[in-house]
């Protein structure tokens, strides 16, 4: 009884496995090491449309030449060879010619197996048909190449954020733009690019998480930005969202406007000019004439004069005359149109001529001049006496700026069609209300002065075709650019 039980629970057993064996989506077939089939599933047969008996006893590379595959048992491919050589699991892939002559794909893996009461071993080789799957990987990666091809060519920075404020992504304009690699910010807090002083993201991805509203998503907003050396610099930034998996994934396109700020501030720097330089040519125009006549009848005067006391207040109406008429010819250079003589110049030599001036003027000892002038500098067209005006000028603000004493920075370097000059003091520095007016006629910060000298000093690099700005800190001094073509 206990043997016919046994034997009915290995007829179970034997069917439960023959089921599955020949239910099951994939290929299987049971080869010996050398190759000679001993079983095959119904997926096998109905694949190559073949009966068990053409199968059973044949070489397995045999059966695969029928189906337009051809191999053999020593190749370095064979899956077979390599589990007899290895004694474990192997795993292939390789394309098959279809009845329909389209090829497929196919994963085959080989098991070895040995039988427990014989101790013969066996190896079973599953094949599943993995052509979408491949074809699907294939898309998937060649979509992702041309995003990543989209994403390191564009301009502007791209740098996306899951809902924990975590950069996610950081393209190569990112990196220029910010000056940090990617593996330096990935998984880092945007607080690292956007101080929250400046925009404080993580209230808006809490915001728009529980209201869904996007409020921002579209609109166009300008920030502030912080690159890796610690300089502030404007941006514009455009957002968008992306829902997958009820996960929310905030991409952020930035644009660095720095130049485009600095050229906005030169528009309406010149344009405040252009207004101011007609008004002043105009009250120029007026005033000189009666100006000549006041000095020319007060010296006629005087001369008659025997009274001291009048001839003191005469000497005293004369001076202030005199203080005018420079006022006046300092206006007349403020407004005419400077017609350049231009010729092959140095501006290294212009500056050490500068340099020469100031060292007979003040001492050593109390203004120190430092220069670092490039040596490869190519000549340019320019006018070097005008030019040398400007120097003057800022050098001269930047002496008074210091008061008792300090020192000043002269650098030179080329840049992309021209040289670049860097002047820097160490005085009390410019506000940011104040730096934006500096070039204007009469404004001054000073208790002395005209307000005229970088005034006519912009005028003068503008001729140029070059550009003029300052930056500056309040309290550690203030650094002049020039920036002049070839």
């Amino acid at each position: 009884m206990e043997k016919r039980y046994q034997s009915d629970d290995i007829e179970t057993s034997e069917s439960f496995l023959e089921t599955i064996f020949n239910g099951i989506s994939e290929e299987i077939m049971v080869v010996d090491s050398e190759g000679v089939i001993h079983d095959v599933n119904r997926v096998f047969l109905n694949e190559r449309r073949l009966s068990k008996e053409a199968v059973i006893g044949k070489k397995c590379f045999e059966i695969r030449s029928i189906s337009g595959s051809h191999c053999q048992l020593r190749d370095s491919d064979c899956p077979l060879q390599k589990a007899v050589n290895t004694g474990e699991r192997v795993e292939v892939t390789h394309r098959r010619c279809s009845q329909d002559e389209s090829f497929k794909t196919l994963q085959r893996i080989m098991y070895p197996v040995t039988n427990r009461r014989t101790g013969e071993k066996y190896f079973v080789e599953i094949s599943q048909d993995v052509t979408e799957y491949r074809n699907l990987l294939f898309r998937l990666r060649s979509s992702e190449k041309r995003i990543r091809a989209i994403l390191d060519t564009a301009t502007d920075a791209i740098i996306s954020i899951n809902e924990n404020h975590e950069i996610v992504l950081f393209n190569n304009a990112a990196e220029r733009i910010f000056g940090y690699k990617r593996e330096e910010v990935l998984n880092q807090n945007l607080n690292l690019l956007i101080p929250p002083k400046y925009g404080n993201h993580a209230d808006f991805v809490k915001n728009f998480l529980k209201t869904k509203e996007p409020k921002f998503i579209g609109k166009t907003q300008t920030l502030t930005a912080c690159r890796k050396n610690g300089e502030e610099f404007p941006i514009e930034l455009g957002l968008s969202f992306q829902e997958m998996d009820d996960a929310y994934t905030f991409t952020a396109i930035i644009r660095d406007i720095t130049e485009q700020k600095k050229l906005e501030e030169n528009l309406l720097r010149s344009g405040r000019l252009a207004a101011v330089g007609t008004t002043v040519a105009h009250v120029v125009h007026e005033i000189k004439s009666p100006l000549m006549i006041i000095g020319g009848f007060s010296h006629q005067i005087r001369n008659s004069l025997e009274d001291e006391n009048a001839i003191k207040k005469l000497d005293m109406i004369l001076d202030e005359v005199s203080r005018l008429e420079r006022l006046v010819a300092s206006l007349g250079d403020f407004t005419k149109v400077y017609n350049l003589v231009t010729r092959p110049a140095d501006i290294n030599s212009v500056i050490q001529d500068v340099l020469k001036i100031f060292s007979g003027i003040y001492p050593p000892e109390k203004y120190t001049m430092k220069a670092e002038l490039a040596s490869n500098l190519t000549e340019i067209q320019c006018d070097p006496d005008k030019l040398k005006q400007v120097v003057i000028n800022i050098i001269t603000n930047g002496i008074e700026a210091m008061e008792e004493s300090g020192s000043i920075s002269i650098k030179t370097k080329g840049c992309e069609g021209g040289v670049k000059i860097q002047i820097s003091d160490e005085g009390i520095g410019i506000s940011d209300e104040d730096i934006l007016h500096i070039f204007e006629p009469f404004y001054t910060t000073r208790d002395r002065g005209s307000g005229l000298g970088l005034a006519i000093s912009y005028k003068i690099v503008e001729a140029h075709g070059g550009e003029l700005w300052a930056e500056s800190v309040k309290g550690k001094g203030t650094t002049f650019f020039m920036r002049l073509p070839g």
